[in-house]
């Protein structure tokens, strides 16, 4: 992977949204390397990309295995001019992306899980981790992005979910390059139209692609547990979860189908 070839490969968008690209054989985490620019006094908006990781990081202090030849391990540092509040949309905008790109690439039937795991055939195949900071003069949100590409079967056997990687589902792997760059051109394009006008515009196609919209859940939230239909997702992109005590809003946890029909 190289920058000349991916900057080649950039949409017009992209292009004039990244000011630099970083490339590593190997970090401790795009997103910690992300964390710690900004930290520094970097403001311009930039992309780092790892062939592998050390301690790649995943949604609620997981680890994300990240082994070299593995998968695709990216973060893309953009500022934002919205209130803090008025991003609560943005880690779904991104799982949208993520598939509309390998969409693009030639991988069908790809579903979403809320609020931004990226599922084929139900067994996790991609993850976004979010992580928000704010300086003095501007908002930062930091996109990290996780595709599994070609996991070696050790590493698929110490993983304690489903999991899946393009190898088993696609002919032909694309390059490190076609596939990040089709995630970038996704990604700015859809960012762009979320600051235009929020997450409305996605509503439709996250319910579309939500694998267990209109189907019994669990949310998990630290140590509350909440048991109901999932409705999908609203405007803003909060769950709606239909309970025997009516329609809740969920903005935070984790999903996981329900062992038995709610009517047991």
């Amino acid at each position: 992977m190289d920058e000349a070839t991916l900057r080649n490969l950039f949409s017009l968008e992209s292009e004039q949204t990244i000011g630099q690209i970083q490339i590593y054989d190997e970090i401790d985490s795009t997103n910690s390397e992300s964390i710690r620019q900004i930290q520094t006094g970097r403001e311009e908006n930039r992309l780092i990309v790892a062939a592998s990781q050390f301690e790649g990081k995943g949604r609620r202090d997981r680890q994300w295995l990240s082994p070299k030849g593995g998968g695709i391990y990216l973060s893309l540092t953009r500022r934002f001019s919205l209130q803090a509040n008025a991003l609560q949309g943005l880690s779904l905008v991104t799982a949208i992306s993520v598939a509309e790109a390998l969409h693009t690439l030639g991988v069908v039937d790809l579903q979403l899980k809320w609020p931004n795991d990226v599922l084929s055939k139900k067994k996790k195949l991609a993850g976004i981790l979010l992580e928000f900071r704010q300086t003095k003069e501007s908002r930062f949100v930091v996109f990290g992005i996780g595709i599994n590409t070609n996991l070696p079967p050790e590493v698929l056997a110490g993983i304690d979910r489903p999991v899946t990687d393009l190898k088993g589902i696609m002919d032909k792997l694309p390059s490190g390059n076609v596939l990040v760059a089709a995630l970038i051109n996704r990604l700015c394009e859809n960012l762009s139209k979320y600051e235009r006008s929020g997450f409305a515009v996605f509503e439709e196609h996250w319910n579309n692609l939500d694998c267990y919209r209109m189907s019994d859940v669990v949310i998990q939230n630290g140590e509350n547990r909440l048991v109901g239909k999932s409705l999908g997702v609203d405007s803003s992109g909060a769950l709606l979860v239909q309970t025997s005590e009516g329609i809740k809003v969920i903005s935070g946890g984790e999903v996981f189908p329900s062992l038995r029909p709610l009517s047991e």
